[in-house]
């Protein structure tokens, strides 16, 4: 056994996308205005740019290893995050941050909190990396436990499947309204980001047809009509 080896081999990508506050945090970007105090409430539209940013990639069978995180809790986490940089800050959340500030927000409360993955897309390839295609499209609001796709791991112990390579591939949607891009973390009211994330999953699977997936697959979902981008 190679003991220089990571335990959970796990590809990241380290955008601005990954972690939607880096770009603040590290004075980059404005801070986006849904978090000025006012109350805000989307309204999507066809208008809107929408795309899937694949953010993490590990062997299926590592799944149980990895970190969790609902869209419930990403919520709490980035609320809280931002309340104690308001505290620090006499009340005021600071539109940019020059480098004082970010010293002084990262030694007494930390980075900014990674955002919830809650859709996954497991794929199966020959062990050359020729021939994926996606067997399975999930998602995952509450737990931080890999659920849904439990059955669909079961389903890859058919024969059929052996000498096979399988993955899954953790993501996060993401908006354009034409002012702010917006992470499906920051839709409000939370509501409105559970039905945009089921119609998401109801998308993939209607248009890739996954052969493990049992339902969604016969029917469009017609809720909303955005063309939707895969990116990684």
């Amino acid at each position: 056994m190679d003991t220089n080896s990571p335990l959970i081999e796990v590809e990241q990508n380290t955008s601005d996308i990954y972690i939607p506050l880096q770009a603040w945090f590290e004075g980059r970007k404005f801070l986006s205005h849904r978090f000025s105090g006012q109350n805000c409430s989307d309204n999507p539209s066809s208008d809107w740019g929408t795309w899937l940013s694949i953010q993490e990639c590990c062997p299926l069978h590592q799944v149980n290893s990895l970190n969790w995180v609902g869209l419930h809790e990403a919520r709490k986490n980035t609320d809280s995050f931002l309340g104690n940089v308001k505290s620090e800050f006499n009340g005021k959340l600071p539109i940019f941050i020059h480098e004082k500030e970010r010293v002084i927000i990262e030694k007494k409360i930390g980075i900014p909190p990674k955002p919830s993955l809650p859709i996954y897309l497991i794929s199966c390839s020959d062990m050359d990396d020729t021939n994926e295609h996606i067997v399975y499209v999930g998602k995952t609001v509450n737990s931080k436990r890999f659920i849904g796709g439990h059955s669909a791991a079961l389903k890859l112990l058919d024969p059929k499947y052996n000498n096979m390579k399988k993955r899954i591939y953790r993501a996060t949607p993401w908006f354009y309204d034409g002012k702010d891009y917006i992470s499906l973390d920051w839709i409000s009211p939370t509501s409105l980001a559970i039905e945009l994330l089921d119609f998401i999953e109801s998308h993939l699977i209607y248009n890739l047809k996954p052969e493990l997936n049992t339902s969604k697959k016969k029917n469009e979902d017609t809720r909303y009509s955005f063309y939707l981008h895969i990116q990684n």
